[in-house]
């Protein structure tokens, strides 16, 4: 069975569902793979995972004609407190503060973007866009790349995007290497309904055991990232929920008011991943395909709307040849760079919280309040950290 597109995306997650809605926004004829079927996937149950989009990604799914679609899923960000609690210094980032008249960004619970990624590509392209189906191989030739997938459909396309996660089969399938590292910690995803409003606040609490961050889903309704060792994460996420509450409430101070769970508690584990090339002949990766980060600050799924905006925009240029030579180098110059430094400034971000050295300690306090304290230095922070 031999079906040709364009563009052959793998991966039916939250990248590859923006791909292939931004490229079929293009013109260009697009196949999506994915193993998970639709209504799997439109009636996915909680998992306790939330992410939130930055300001700079809500403008590059503006400029793709994206974001008024998405946006009514979502909770605005409108202001930000880090707090650390070994020095117990903090900096508020009031949304006064921003350059612009638009929130921080805004906090999404997983399956519901998901869902309305799918939803919105089958609203725009026709079901027959995605495939429910698994890749098995690839063979190039010269103008075209064939995917091989295991009901033994061909797919030839002129360009394959990896977005199938950071297990990727396509980045094996194309012998790209990949540098990988573990934190030894593990982080607890899930949701909350509480008594008291979120105000909008996304709250990050810097602690010897890890980050824990609040992301607004609603008014009363906040997601949690916790971040622990693994041992300590499998005693909360396995204990009694009033204890792994308690806990929570305590390190909030009770700002949230009374807590109740809002679905099961998720828990995985850390590392850090990068892909040693972004690109091969006629293909490309995007996403946690190319590169994978600890939570901290929220970076991930953002950096993966980066590589997306990007590599449309290189493409919009070569309609005749998505997959071109020149698409794919001037995508790889134009992404890796900022990712390599990305991964590394969320690594040293992670390992300088957690570390209990007194100097270290007296560091972070002053930096913090020295941002708290004066305007333009808060105000440029804001500018940098609502972008990846």
């Amino acid at each position: 069975m031999t079906d040709a597109s364009d563009v052959v995306v793998v991966g039916g997650g939250h990248a590859g569902l923006l791909t292939a809605i931004a490229l079929s926004d293009l013109g260009l004829s697009v196949r999506v793979v994915e193993p998970m079927p639709e209504n799997a996937i439109r009636e996915a149950p909680p998992d306790g995972r939330a992410l939130a989009l930055l300001a700079g990604s809500i403008d590059h799914l503006t400029a793709l004609g994206l974001w008024d679609d998405l946006a009514p899923f979502g909770a605005p960000i409108r202001r930000v407190e880090v707090l650390d609690v070994g020095s117990s210094s903090k900096v508020a980032y009031r949304e006064n503060d921003a350059p612009r008249t638009t929130p921080f960004g805004q906090g999404f619970e997983n399956r519901v973007l998901r869902r309305a990624l799918l939803d919105l590509l089958l609203a725009r392209t026709g079901r027959s866009v995605l495939l429910e189906d698994r890749i098995t191989g690839i063979e190039r030739q010269a103008a075209k790349i064939v995917v091989r997938t295991e009901q033994g459909r061909d797919l030839p396309a002129k360009l394959v995007i990896g977005a199938d996660g950071r297990g990727s089969k396509l980045r094996t399938l194309a012998r790209i290497g990949l540098q990988r590292w573990s934190y030894g910690h593990a982080a607890l995803g899930l949701i909350v309904r509480h008594s008291t409003d979120n105000g909008g606040a996304v709250l990050e609490r810097m602690r010897p055991g890890g980050p824990l961050a609040t992301l607004p889903l609603r008014a009363d309704r906040t997601g949690i990232t916790w971040v622990e060792t693994t041992e300590r994460a499998q005693v909360l996420a396995n204990g009694p929920p009033s204890v792994l509450l308690g806990e929570l409430s305590d390190a909030l101070d009770g700002v949230l008011g009374e807590m109740q769970l809002d679905g099961p508690v998720g828990m995985w584990p850390l590392s850090g991943q990068h892909a040693e090339r972004y690109v091969a002949p006629r293909l490309a990766l995007v996403g946690d395909a190319a590169h994978g980060v600890h939570p901290i600050h929220a970076q991930g799924f953002n950096m993966g709307v980066a590589d997306v905006a990007a590599l449309v925009g290189l493409i919009r240029r070569n309609l005749s040849d998505p997959g071109s030579p020149d698409v794919l180098k001037a995508y790889e110059r134009m992404r890796r760079g900022p990712n390599t430094r990305v991964i590394w400034l969320t690594d040293g971000l992670a390992r300088l919280f957690t570390n209990d050295l007194v100097p270290l300690a007296r560091a972070r306090g002053a930096a913090l309040t020295i941002l708290d304290r004066i305007t333009p230095l808060r105000r440029l922070a804001i500018q940098r950290g609502m972008r990846t």
